[in-house]
């Protein structure tokens, strides 16, 4: 039997997983970014228009909200393939998953490791594409207009 103090740390280093994983799916994006020269921005614990009309910062953090990151430009210069490369580069987070499947690392919720299997779903699903990273896949960026 596990007790109260066991299931709070285990909720605890579930949520504490999926806060850095999102931060650093977010960064994944920017990886392939960085060596086309594209501008970006990088805002940590980001305020909107919904945090000024009064939703408190807690709950836009817990709306996914930790970090954001923001492209400003792309040169015309930079390949299709890197823009799409780039969102979907979070996917990575879901390796040690595929890799859990295949038999290559030993299974945690086989071996009882309750800990390693919390670890290993909040990780998965900080690698999930979002619907605008599947946009990006699928059709591109979205070519800047002159005006």
């Amino acid at each position: 039997m596990h007790s109260v103090v066991h299931g709070t740390a285990l909720g605890a280093l579930f949520l504490a997983t999926l806060a850095v994983g999102i931060c650093v799916h977010e960064l994944l994006h920017l990886i392939p970014l960085h060596f086309a020269d594209a501008s970006y921005s990088v805002t940590v614990l980001p305020t909107d228009a919904a945090s000024a009309a009064g939703r408190p910062r807690l709950q836009n953090v817990l709306s996914g909200s930790l970090v954001r990151v923001e492209v400003t430009h792309v040169p015309q210069s930079t390949p299709e393939w890197v823009v799409r490369a780039a969102a979907l580069l979070p996917l990575a987070l879901a390796l040690p998953f595929g890799l859990v499947a295949a038999g290559v690392l030993a299974n945690p919720i086989a071996a009882g490791d309750h800990a390693g299997t919390a670890v290993l779903v909040a990780a998965t699903a900080c690698g999930l594409l979002s619907p605008a990273d599947w946009s990006v896949v699928w059709h591109g960026l979205a070519p800047e207009s002159d005006s």
